[in-house]
This record gives C-alpha cells, structure tokens and sequence, in this order.
C-alpha cells in the first residue's frame, strides 16, 4: 500500500482506514538520533547503503524511502516522490492523537535515552505502547520508561505462550500490559496457544502478521484486543 515507516503511510492509516494505533521501529543514528525504521541496512527498502547507526542523520534525510517499494501491479510508485525515513520527533509532531506502538531495534542505551527524551519532549507517555523483542533490551526499556504500556520481548512471547497457556508464570505475566504476539511463527499457527494463554493470564491479545481477508475476520470474529497489519484497508 505504502512504503513502510513512513509519514506518508502512517497518515493514510489514520485518515483513509481510520487505525487506532500505528506500529513501527525505531534505530538510533550516528550521532543519537531516533529514526523510525526497520531493518539494521539501508538497502532493502531505500536507495541508500550501510548500516543505520554509522550515518548521520543529515545523511539518512537524503535518501529515498520510497525507492524500491512496489504495488500490486509492480509499479515502483513512490519512487522519487519525497518519501522520507522520518525522525521520532517527526511522528510526535504531526500525529498528534492516534496510539503509537513502538519497537527499539537497537541494543544501543542511547536509543533509549534518545526515545526518553522524545517522550518527554512531547508527553506522550499516556498513548505509547512500548518495548524491544530483546530480553535484556526489553527489561531496560520497561525500567526507564515507567510511564509507558509495556509488551513482552521475543523470548517472553514464546515462554508465555508455553507456559501461559498451561496456566503457570501468572506473577511475571502481569509485569506486561499487553500480549503482542505473531499469528505464524517459522510456519507453526501458534495463535490457538497464544490465544489460550492470553485467557489464562487476562492480558489483552494484540496479534501481527494478519495481512489477508480470512485472518483479519477470523481475529475479528475471536475478538481480539488489536491486529497489526500491514492491509489496514482490509480492516
């Protein structure tokens, strides 16, 4: 639909498929600036080349978001149309109601000061959903940023959903205001057992990776707590 991570996207979500809450990742600059993007490399979704951390962000502004995005029809639309990898800041500045769902890429501590900073800078905590897939980066972000709702890492999501479901761990759990989990996991439909230990341990459910029809309605049908997908249209 959109090029990913980008203000372009995340404006349409809102305004075209009225999205509750918008999703993405955060990386940490060359000189310690939070920029929303995904991958460690610029090259699968930009125009540009290396790693994220060894550019300034002056560096990172220059290069073309859009430029190896594709539709459905395999026309590269978005090329050379403006699109940005936009600051943290950016994001707080021009959305200024939706819910933002935030994952910290890096290991680095100052992509967590930085996200701190920017936080507080616009008082947003109250509408920020927050966390890493890193354990250990995971329990420093659920430490500094108190005022945040807090997701579990990667390895919690597995273990909850083992021991979840089994109905043990009910003390760690409760750490966590939300169960972000993924609908397949390395071609295993783990969602029955996630679904299962989310009952069990009466945290809400938030599943991703529901990009077509028939999952969407089917999540819908279970009445889960919230879907993350990139087909907002299909909504």
């Amino acid at each position: 639909m959109y090029p990913e991570n980008t203000l372009t996207g995340f404006h349409a979500s809102v305004a075209e498929h009225q999205a509750d809450m918008l999703e993405m990742d955060l990386r940490i600059t060359q000189e310690g600036r939070a920029v929303v993007f995904h991958d460690h490399t610029l090259e699968r979704t930009t125009n540009g080349k290396g790693r994220v951390c060894n550019l300034s962000y002056r560096e990172i502004s220059e290069l073309d978001a859009g430029f190896h995005f594709t539709d459905s029809g395999n026309d590269r639309k978005f090329r050379g149309k403006g699109m940005k990898i936009p600051l943290l800041e950016d994001v707080f500045e021009q959305i200024t109601e939706t819910y933002i769902n935030l994952e910290l890429k890096d290991h680095h501590p100052e992509l967590i000061s930085e996200v701190l900073r920017v936080v507080k800078k616009f008082e947003v905590q109250d509408r920020i959903l927050i966390g890493s897939g890193h354990f250990f980066q995971n329990r420093i972000v659920h430490r500094v940023l108190t005022d945040c709702c807090r997701y579990l890492s990667k390895p919690d999501i597995y273990l909850f959903g083992f021991l979840g479901s089994l109905g043990f761990g009910r003390n760690y759990w409760q750490n966590f205001h939300v169960a972000e989990v993924p609908l397949h996991y390395h071609g295993y439909h783990v969602y029955p057992m996630m679904k299962k230990a989310a009952e069990k341990m009466n945290l809400p459910l938030f599943v991703w990776g529901a990009n077509d029809l028939q999952s969407i309605e089917k999540l819908k049908a279970d009445g889960v707590d919230g879907i993350i997908t990139d087909r907002p249209d299909l909504m």
